[in-house]
């Protein structure tokens, strides 16, 4: 076991039991015997079998904290005051841990880079193909066309996501995407922990920008992440209304940038 390195990991759930087990299973067995670390929970108000499952899952280091469902930022906050590690692990619940050596390599960055705040992976499917979430800061168009479709200005969206990068060099991130946050638990203390406001959506690339004014995000491809992505806003006229209505309050709080 390292010493003197703690992690601790927030999932926050809602009716995600299809899911849940593998992703906290997958947390355990790429932590255990190397670091000391905790796992909280924080389930907004689920009515399926979520809880039920994680109930099953007993473990020394699971917390499961009872939360009202104010949105993914407010779930994450709730245990902001309760963190003591070293490094915080921001989860979705549709994520898995690929093996402790990519867990392994985004310690072994933070701790040879002390002014890195925020670290975000490479993002996969579970084909093992790319998530192109390597993203610049969004302005009002950027976020139009992406309810276009991948041929409406292409080249612009390529850009967004920074396609030419080849996702295979660590650089310096914009808006890294809230599914996976590796945050020093200080960096992620001294700036409140997520923006309430938000209750889905923007949040993360938020909480991206606090992180740059006190230190620096980076994308380090060389650790990766799988996850299962679910375009809910695709789908579902509320999703779109609730982006709509986060894009809003970010252009607000940061300036409207239209292009």
């Amino acid at each position: 076991m390292e010493h003197n390195v703690s992690l601790s990991f927030t999932i926050v759930t809602y009716n995600n039991q299809d899911k849940i087990k593998n992703t906290i299973l997958s947390i355990i067995t790429a932590v255990d015997d190397v670091f000391p670390y905790k796992i909280y929970i924080v389930d907004n108000e689920s009515t399926d079998k979520t809880l039920e499952i994680v109930k099953c899952i007993k473990h020394k280091s699971i917390e499961i904290v009872a939360s009202e469902n104010r949105g993914f930022g407010f779930g994450h906050n709730v245990v902001l005051n309760r963190l003591q590690s070293t490094y915080h692990f921001i989860v979705n619940p549709d994520i898995q841990i690929k093996n402790s050596q990519s867990l392994q390599i985004m310690i072994n960055y933070m701790n040879e880079n002390p002014n890195v705040g925020l670290l975000s992976p490479l993002i996969l499917n579970e084909d093992g193909s790319i998530q192109y979430l390597f993203r610049n800061q969004p302005t009002v168009l950027d976020a139009a066309i992406r309810f276009a479709g991948k041929k409406i200005l292409r080249k612009r969206q390529e850009k967004f996501i920074n396609l030419e990068s080849g996702y295979n060099h660590i650089l310096p991130i914009e808006n890294a995407s809230g599914s996976f946050m590796l945050v020093r638990t200080d960096i992620f203390k001294a700036v409140g922990g997520f923006d309430e406001r938000y209750f889905m959506y923007y949040e993360d690339t938020d909480l991206t920008r606090k992180i740059n004014e006190i230190s620096s995000a980076m994308f380090v491809p060389t650790a990766s992440v799988i996850h299962s992505w679910e375009r809910a806003n695709g789908r579902d006229i509320r999703y779109i209304w609730i982006m709509l209505q986060s894009l809003y309050k970010y252009m607000h709080k940061w300036g409207w940038t239209l292009w």
